[in-house]
């Protein structure tokens, strides 16, 4: 009888996991991500630390997008209409999610990027900053200045000129990566899906300006983060 209940339960878990990752587009960006990332770690020396820290992490960003379908859900069966509260709801759900994968962001960074740093080592002789560190910091500083700004453009009661926080850090990280490594092929590369971000991001708001603001704002953070280091 208690088998039965225990493998009532998995099945009832892969289903809201199977659930979740049809329904939910970000779901499958997660998943897909999680899938490169740990891809490329069978190919690093990674230390167990190193390892286990990339798997909780990972965990950590797919559990936080569970819990806001799950509180999407519950506020979609509790009402139908607009209501501020359940908009509270949603986006105090979303900014979770948002917080976890910046995280990640910052983890991949630190992980990955010793291994990677042959590649850059010349552009950043002599700095007094691990260039790991000082990408993680530039791109938390973006993070939390854009975030700052958009709370204050929102209690001034001006929403239209609120920067977009994923355009801005999508042009922190393209902007610090043409800074570092300085060839075409890399800042076609990496504009271009900074740009294709940006187009999502239009549609989704139909406003110039959030996308605009977002972008400026990501690129001087940058520019002055790089020669900073």
């Amino acid at each position: 009888m208690w088998l039965g209940k225990v493998i009532r339960s998995f099945r009832y878990a892969l289903e809201g996991l199977r659930y979740t990752l049809v329904t939910q587009r970000n779901m499958r960006v997660h998943f897909l991500s999680a899938l490169g990332v740990l891809l490329l770690s069978l190919y690093l020396p990674l230390t167990k630390a190193e390892a286990l820290l990339l798997f909780v992490t990972i965990i950590l960003v797919l559990v936080a997008e569970l819990f806001n379908t799950a509180v999407e859900s519950v506020v979609d069966m509790v009402t139908e209409e607009f209501h501020p509260l359940a908009k509270v709801a949603k986006d105090v759900a979303a900014g979770a999610v948002l917080l976890c994968a910046g995280l990640a962001v910052v983890v991949g960074v630190s992980v990955f990027w010793p291994y990677l740093d042959k590649l850059f080592s010349a552009y950043f002789k002599g700095s007094h900053y691990p260039l790991n560190i000082g990408l993680a910091a530039i791109i938390a500083f973006d993070f939390f200045l854009t975030l700052m700004i958009k709370g204050w453009m929102h209690r001034l009661d001006r929403a239209r000129w609120e920067p977009s926080i994923t355009t801005s850090l999508a042009f922190c990280i393209a902007t610090s990566l043409v800074l570092i490594i300085g060839q075409l092929l890399v800042t076609i590369l990496v504009y271009l899906m900074a740009l294709l971000l940006t187009g999502t991001r239009y549609r989704m708001h139909d406003r110039a300006e959030p996308v605009i603001l977002g972008a400026l704002l990501g690129i001087v953070v940058a520019v002055i983060g790089v020669q900073m280091l």
